[in-house]
C-alpha cells in the first residue's frame, strides 16, 4: 500500500467576507454531485458535508459504519491543466481530459470549492498581505519565500493560493481531487493511501468529522502553502548558500525530493559545478534530536568534504537569526495575519531547539 503526502487549508483561518453561509445551488446539490461522481468511476460511501453546509468538512452519514472515498485516475486533475478566466475556474482547452470529466470538475468547483468560499478565502488572505508594512513584506519575500502572496497581479495571487492550498502530490504530479479537497486536516488525522489498483483513497472509521494528516511540511512550509500557523514537530532549513570546507553548498526546501536510508528520509544531494546542492535539510526533530546533524555529517562524508561541523553550526545560526529578526519586525504590529506569522516563527524556532548532538547513519 502506498501512502501520499497531503495537507489541506484550515477553514477557520478565513471566512466568507460577508459572513454568509455557503449555499450549494439546488441544480447541483450534494446528492446530484455524488451521482455524477459515481457515474465517472468514483466511490463515495457513507460521506456527507457538515450538517449546516457552511465551510468545508466531511462527516460519516452513519458514525457507526466505516466510510470510503476513492478517486479514479480520470478524476485526478493536474494543476497545470487548470486555468482561471474572468474569475472562473475551468480546464484548459488543450488538456487531455474528457468532456464529462471537464463538466463535472467545473460544476463541482463552482458549487462546492472555488465558488463556495475558496475564492473569498484567497482574496481575504491576499488583502491581509497587502496591508502589511513595507519592511515586513520585504523580509517575507527575501527570507521566507512568500512573494507569491505579495508580488504580482492580485487575481493571479488569489488563484495561485487556491491551487497551492488544494493540490495533492500524487504519482509525481500536483493534482486536484474533488470531494477529498473538502476534508479538513489535523496532525493526527488519517492518511491517504492507494487501493490494490493504485487509486487514491481515504477510508476508515470516524465518530465525528473525517480528518486527514498534515503531511511533510514544517511550520514555515504549512504557512507558505496555506497562510496560517500550525505547530509541526520538525523544522527544515531556509533556502540558503554557505560554505562547507572549501566547497559551496546550496540548500533548497523541496522535501519531496528525498531518499530512504536506515529507515529515515534524507535529502537528495548532487554536485553543482564546484559545489554541492541539497534538496532540503532537516534542522530539528523532537523524536530524533541527533538525527539532523547526523544526516548532514553522513552526506558531507560521502561528498568527501571537510568542515561539516562548522557548516552545520552556520546553517543553524542563519536560520535562528532570520526567524528572530522576523519576530523583532513583527513586535510593534498586530492583526490576524501578524499573529499567525508570530506563531509560525515561534513554532519553527521551537522545532529547531530539538537539534542536539549527532548520530551515525
Amino acid at each position: 500500500m502506498q501512502f501520499v503526502e497531503v495537507a489541506f487549508a484550515d477553514p477557520n483561518l478565513v471566512a466568507d467576507p460577508d459572513n454568509t453561509t455557503v449555499a450549494f445551488p439546488s441544480s447541483f446539490d450534494w446528492e446530484n454531485m455524488l451521482a455524477e461522481f459515481r457515474a465517472l468511476g468514483g466511490v463515495a460511501d457513507n460521506v456527507a458535508p457538515a450538517p449546516d453546509r457552511s465551510g468545508r468538512g466531511l462527516f460519516p452519514r452513519n458514525p457507526d459504519k466505516p466510510f470510503l472515498l476513492r478517486m479514479p485516475d480520470n478524476l485526478l486533475f493536474p494543476d497545470n491543466d487548470v486555468e482561471f478566466v474572468d474569475q472562473q475556474i475551468r480546464i484548459r482547452n488543450d488538456a487531455s481530459i474528457g468532456a464529462a470529466e471537464r463538466a463535472f470538475f467545473e460544476r463541482y468547483q463552482n458549487a462546492f470549492s472555488w465558488g463556495a468560499g475558496g475564492r473569498a478565502e484567497g482574496a481575504r488572505l491576499v488583502e491581509q498581505f497587502e496591508s502589511l508594512p513595507a519592511e515586513l513584506s520585504a523580509i517575507l519575500v527575501t527570507d521566507f519565500g512568500m512573494s507569491r502572496l505579495i508580488d504580482g497581479d492580485r487575481a493571479e495571487r488569489i488563484s495561485r493560493y487556491f491551487l497551492r492550498s488544494r493540490t495533492i502530490r500524487w504519482n509525481s504530479e500536483n493534482v486536484l481531487m474533488p470531494l477529498i479537497d473538502l476534508i479538513n486536516f489535523r496532525s493526527d488525522g488519517m492518511r491517504l493511501s492507494s487501493d490494490p489498483e493504485g487509486h487514491v483513497q481515504i477510508e476508515g472509521d470516524a465518530r465525528g468529522e473525517i480528518l486527514v494528516a498534515h503531511g511533510l511540511h514544517d511550520s514555515l512550509g504549512t504557512f507558505n502553502k496555506f497562510g496560517f500557523a500550525s505547530a509541526r514537530p520538525h523544522a527544515y532549513s531556509l533556502p540558503m548558500r554557505t560554505k562547507v570546507g572549501t566547497s559551496e553548498l546550496a540548500i533548497g526546501r523541496n522535501v519531496m525530493a528525498n531518499a530512504r536510508r536506515d529507515g529515515f528520509a534524507i535529502p537528495e544531494m548532487r554536485s553543482e559545478g564546484t559545489g554541492l546542492h541539497l534538496s532540503y535539510l532537516m534542522i530539528g526533530h523532537p523524536r530524533s534530536p541527533r538525527l539532523s546533524r547526523g544526516i548532514f555529517d553522513a552526506l558531507m562524508r560521502e561528498a568527501n568534504t571537510s568542515g561539516a561541523q562548522a557548516a552545520f553550526d552556520t546553517i543553524l545560526l542563519v536560520n535562528r537569526t532570520k526567524f528572530l529578526r522576523l519576530l523583532e519586525t513583527l513586535e510593534p504590529h498586530d492583526g490576524e495575519l501578524i499573529r499567525q506569522l508570530r506563531m509560525m516563527a515561534y513554532f519553527q524556532l521551537e522545532a529547531m531547539t530539538h537539534c542536539v548532538g549527532s548520530r551515525e547513519l
